[in-house]
């Protein structure tokens, strides 16, 4: 069940957050970082993949600190690309 092997060049993916921890006893760090590159450079949208690397935990951190900024980093993703006023990039000033 490898996700990068159903990469398909030419294909409209999706704005995608690919999440790694460096501490994960479960998945190494590097198979989300292979999938968000084969992502970059199949997808014809122009939509943004970001891979995250936390390095302070892997999956199910009992940090709640860790936790809750995960959580939020994902959620300010998914309202950036849902288009929310609030969480689009500033403009320049005017000079």
């Amino acid at each position: 069940m490898d996700a990068f092997q159903h990469v398909r060049a030419g294909t409209n993916y999706p704005a995608v957050l690919c999440v790694g921890g460096m501490n994960d006893p479960r998945l190494i760090v590097w198979p989300p970082g292979k999938f968000a590159a084969a992502l970059q450079a199949a997808s014809t949208s122009g939509k943004p993949v970001l891979l995250q690397a936390n390095y302070g935990n892997g999956h199910f951190t009992e940090d709640k600190q860790v936790a809750f900024r995960n959580f939020a980093t994902m959620y300010a993703f998914a309202l950036w690309q849902a288009g929310h006023p609030d969480f689009q990039p500033a403009t320049q000033a005017m000079k």
